[in-house]
């Protein structure tokens, strides 16, 4: 008896340790309000006691699952974009205990004016989540469905950036049709037709996480991107970013464009618009839901209108564009193929710059004592007339790509992305009162062939998560142009006596392989050590005489301006007449990172950053054309930044809630700078620039049925280097060391509010407003090849929108500059050379658009 007390008694004992030692668990899932899984959400569970924190997210089927638990109080907190966030719940465990605990979502009121499909499917690209952006180490931010919506219906890529902390945006036109100069914190990309701008192309852009910046180039076409209704959400990361997610341009920043994705249920939405300048545009969104694992999304936009700036003789400059994308995802246990194709089309007439005050050398139809052309004489907005210039300007991007997502044990995941991408521009000018004679007109005919392959890898290991792999990518540029005359027996592919060409080939080899290791011994810090070795390797040849034909008396030319004194001038310039060259350099990136979760609502975080960049080639100069080749270097960003982020939900005025700040300082190093003018000479410079400068946002709904944004920068850049030989005319340069860089913002201001109310049951309306400011800027001097002292003023725009949503359609109206403000979004110093002035030193400017209104109807099928 005493002995079967005894078994007795160790068996519960055992049992009780047992159980005692035995983590406890927790699952479930979450639902919307139709009872539809919500795969995605981010499921934070803190400890009551230790304050730790576990951070999981739903798979496909809406479920999710915590274990390893101790025993204790623990608050669980849901989040999805797009959904109000849940009440947090919470929970007491018991040793050993494994509670099931279902959450339901209902839509975010604030957020209504996003239409909800049931989220992307597995395999897809979903928007970031708060809590990731919490989590990263990185400065991101997200721009939503909500603040794009405030660039107006017809705005394109570049006006969606240009509501993002530090951004500044230039360029012709009031569409995404036409071409735009993008910068973050002073680095740029893109070409909007002019320049001054720190490290040309400098910036990284994705599309659905696949590069479209042109390896060669180095040049991002922001028409590139026409039809925002078919973007999802925008990213942009600032500095370099994480080894493992760096591109061959991820100098300043990087932007990604995300585009409508496969959901898991059937759906279609068409976006019609018309508003001021007979702008018209049409989206249409269409997805097949989630059947035996496919899941596609078709979506197609098209606009065309005309331009706010219109000439004397009343033509308009008009523009038109259109985009299609296709993309199907293929789930298959817990691995996925995507496969996507993109193609845009985007052209437009090119607005003339228009002199700030009048000269009575320019004048509108070229002919001494006629209108002078200025924004004084001739109107704030107005341009050339078609008989006095016109130049139209096209851009067509194709885009085919694949990525595998394969899970290859609990552990370890592998991704690999392929795509081909083909780029070609053309730019036609028939008319130019200014640049007559045997070179009247311009055929511009460039186009660049890519592909590449990235192979990626994830391992996940107790205490840390290594990632690596690497890429490769080969691109093929033709940098093809024609100045010619039909009088004197030119065309399109024949040059002229007196002509100018060019027609140079580029290969361009990049490769990365990179390792990075997120070290988190413990769960409040991580430590994120990486690297990655670059290399970049450039071949040029000379092809004119082998793809024009020569008219009558041409000759080409064999002078290679690099080379002085040898070869002849003959009677037809040829831009590129310079030997086979080949150049290739590779270098090391190291980075460091770290993030301190201080509280569960605050996260602190801190690192150096490098990255290196192969120069810019092609155009009518530069490197190999007119720039020795042996001077090839890479330029050399390093950047610090230090900075917190506060994330809240469910917290009296704290509902989607998160305010990121960040300081940085960067020193971009070794920078090829190459100005050409507009009377053909070129200026070449190494450059180092220096920038510090804090950027902020926040993200809130205080009540129920508002949300507010705001992003703000505060910023100061200088060249530590900028010395240049000579200057335009031939006098001998000088140092503008310490000079302001050009185009830098002192500072940026973005703010805006959305609303949702019911004045009746059967009545909801959705008013928005928002107001941007861009403060002062120093201007670029095209007549020294170097920074000027002079400034830009600064400019504020106020935008008012409204929506009134019904069952199965919205009606909308937006205002932007609802106060008709006049001012110069860019202004320069001219050498003379664009308008064939004796004398440069007048500015020349891009005016903004004035007053614009649109209306719109948005159907859900």
């Amino acid at each position: 008896m005493r002995k079967a007390a005894v078994v007795c008694a160790v068996m519960f004992f055992s049992v009780l340790f047992a159980r005692a030692a035995s983590p406890s668990a927790i699952n479930g899932h979450v639902l919307d309000s139709s009872g539809a899984a919500i795969p995605g959400a981010d499921i934070t569970l803190t400890s009551v006691a230790t304050g730790v924190t576990t951070h999981v997210s739903t798979a496909a089927d809406g479920s999710y699952a915590i274990s390893g638990l101790a025993n204790g109080s623990y608050t669980l907190v849901v989040v999805k974009d797009g959904f109000a966030a849940a009440k947090p719940t919470t929970l007491m465990i018991q040793p050993g205990q494994i509670i099931t605990s279902d959450i339901a979502m209902s839509v975010s009121s604030a957020s209504e004016s996003v239409v909800v499909h049931g989220d992307v499917v597995s395999g897809a690209t979903p928007a970031p989540t708060q809590q990731q952006i919490f989590n990263s180490d990185q400065t991101i931010r997200v721009i939503d469905r909500k603040q794009m919506d405030i660039a107006g219906p017809v705005a394109g890529a570049a006006q969606l950036i240009a509501t993002t902390p530090g951004a500044n945006v230039t360029g012709y036109g009031n569409t995404g049709a036409t071409k735009y100069t993008v910068s973050l914190n002073g680095i740029n990309q893109g070409w909007g037709g002019y320049g001054g701008f720190t490290g040309g192309g400098s910036l990284g852009v994705t599309f659905d996480g696949v590069p479209i910046v042109d390896p060669a180039t180095g040049l991002w076409q922001s028409p590139s991107i026409p039809e925002t209704q078919m973007i999802q959400n925008l990213n942009v990361t600032y500095g370099p970013g994480d080894p493992a997610e760096r591109w061959y341009t991820n100098i300043g920043g990087a932007v990604e464009f995300t585009p409508i994705q496969p959901t898991a249920k059937p759906h279609a939405d068409l976006f019609l618009t018309y508003g001021s300048y007979n702008q018209k545009d049409l989206t249409l969104n269409a997805a097949s839901g989630l059947y035996h694992g496919w899941s596609s999304v078709l979506s197609f936009g098209a606009g065309s209108g005309d331009d706010f700036r219109v000439s004397p003789d009343g033509f308009t400059n008009p523009s038109k564009d259109w985009a299609l994308l296709v993309k199907t995802v293929k789930n298959f246990q817990d691995n996925s193929f995507e496969f996507g194709g993109y193609y845009a089309h985007a052209g437009g007439y090119r607005s003339q710059v228009i002199l700030t005050d009048p000269n009575p050398a320019v004048t509108v139809d070229g002919q001494p004592g006629s209108l002078q052309y200025s924004q004084k004489t001739s109107g704030y907005y107005s341009t050339l007339p078609y008989n006095s210039y016109n130049k139209y300007d096209t851009n067509d991007m194709a885009l085919i790509y694949g990525r595998q997502n394969i899970k290859l044990d609990d552990t370890m995941s592998l991704q690999n992305l392929a795509w081909f991408m083909r780029i070609d521009r053309t730019h036609y000018r028939i008319n130019d009162v200014y640049g007559g004679g045997p070179q009247l007109r311009e055929w511009n005919n460039p186009h660049t062939d890519t592909v590449g392959d990235r192979l990626f890898f994830t391992k996940r290991l107790p205490m840390n998560t290594i990632s690596g792999g690497g890429y490769y990518i080969h691109s093929l540029y033709n940098s093809r142009n024609n100045f010619y005359n039909p009088a004197d027996g030119g065309s399109k592919r024949v040059v002229n006596a007196g002509g100018k060409i060019r027609s140079t080939y580029f290969n361009q080899d990049d490769f990365a392989v990179s390792l990075q290791d997120d070290v988190h011994p413990i769960s409040w810090l991580h430590v994120t050590p990486g690297i990655r070795f670059v290399g970049f390797q450039t071949n040029f040849a000379d092809h004119a005489a082998q793809d024009f034909t020569l008219g009558p008396g041409a000759v080409l030319s064999t002078v290679c301006r690099y080379i002085p004194n040898v070869g002849e001038k003959n009677t037809a310039t040829n831009q590129g007449a310079c030997p086979a060259a080949q150049e290739n350099r590779t270098g090391i990136e190291p980075s460091a990172n770290a993030t301190i979760t201080a509280r569960p609502w605050l996260t602190i975080y801190g690192g150096y950053l490098e990255a290196l960049k192969a120069p810019q080639v092609g155009g009518g100069g530069g490197l190999f054309q007119s720039v020795d080749p042996s001077s090839y270097h890479l330029a050399r960003q390093r950047y610090y930044q230090a900075g917190f982020k506060t994330h809240a939900e469910g917290t009296g005025l704290l509902n989607s809630f998160i305010l990121g700040a960040e300081y940085f300082h960067q020193n971009y190093a070794n920078q090829e700078i190459d100005i050409g003018l507009a009377n053909g000479n070129t200026i070449s410079t190494n450059g180092t620039s220096s920038y510090h400068g804090v950027n902020a946002f926040v993200d809130d709904d205080p009540v129920t049925n508002l949300h507010l944004f705001a992003n703000a920068s505060l910023e100061r850049a200088t060249y530590t280097y900028y010395v240049i030989a000579y200057n335009p005319n031939g006098t001998p340069g000088a140092s503008y060391n310490g000079s302001a860089v050009p185009y830098v913002p002192a500072s940026t201001v973005n703010i805006g509010a959305y609303y949702n109310f019911k004045p009746t049951d059967n009545l909801t309306i959705q008013p928005t407003a928002s107001f941007q400011f861009i403060g002062r800027q120093h201007i670029f001097d095209n007549s020294l090849g170097a920074p000027s002292p002079l400034t830009m003023a600064s400019y504020e725009t106020l935008n008012m929108g409204a929506k009134a949503p019904f069952h199965h359609f919205d009606l909308n109206v937006m205002a932007l500059n609802v106060l008709n403000k006049q001012y110069n979004e860019y202004e320069y110093i001219s050498s003379g050379g664009y308008f064939g002035t004796p004398t440069g030193g007048y500015a020349l400017a891009y005016p903004a658009a004035p007053f614009t209104i649109y209306g719109g109807a948005t159907f859900h099928f």
